[in-house]
């Protein structure tokens, strides 16, 4: 989840998994770009070493 978007700012934390899936699917902005699968996988952001990893 990006806690950077405005939305984010003005609103509570999600109080769990479930409530910031909806939150993220009410609002996509929230979710954290670029996403990088591979396999098992995931990488949420951009992050060099971790994408160094995966590759």
């Amino acid at each position: 989840m990006s806690t950077r978007s405005p939305v984010f700012k003005t609103r509570p934390l999600p109080r769990s998994k479930k409530e910031a899936i909806d939150l993220m699917m009410a609002q996509p902005n929230l979710i954290r770009r670029p996403i990088l699968v591979r396999g098992r996988h995931v990488v949420f952001g951009f992050d060099a070493d971790e994408y160094a990893k995966s590759g």
